[in-house]
């Protein structure tokens, strides 16, 4: 039976549950100030954007530029949405968009003529939906 687990999909879905987290004590515990639990959120989900982006580099071999470029974007991105946070704007509404943004390209840019479409239908595509859902419902 482990051996059909994959280690990286399950590490990856249990990313999902500080998430889960945050929506349970907000709605049903409220034994965290909302204002952490929207920071968390916020600051949890620039480090996933992050990672996102970084998993598309493949420092072994020699990749485009325009790929480099495209995994640098998210740690770009994720600067200004920190200065926009810190001064106190809603940065949900970018974060969303963001990923939803991201999510897209990633299948044009990498997974559409790749042979890793597994990865992108049974853990890339559910996970960002969850994570949308999950910072509308934190909002």
């Amino acid at each position: 039976m482990y051996k059909k687990i994959n280690l990286q999909f399950l590490i990856s879905y249990l990313g999902f549950l500080p998430y889960l987290i945050v929506i349970i004590d907000k709605f049903f515990f409220q034994q965290i100030d909302t204002k952490i639990l929207e920071s968390f959120s916020v600051y949890y989900s620039i480090i996933i954007l992050v990672f996102i982006g970084s998993i598309n580099w493949n420092l072994e071999e020699k990749v485009s530029k325009k790929r480099v470029l495209y995994g640098f974007l998210p740690s770009f991105v994720s600067v200004f949405i920190i200065i926009f946070y810190l001064y106190d704007f809603n940065v949900f509404i970018l974060l969303i968009s963001y990923l939803l943004i991201q999510l897209f390209l990633d299948y044009f840019i990498i997974y559409k003529n790749g042979s890793n479409q597994k990865v992108y239908y049974f853990v890339r595509l559910p996970l960002t939906i969850l994570i949308v859902f999950s910072l509308i419902i934190i909002q």
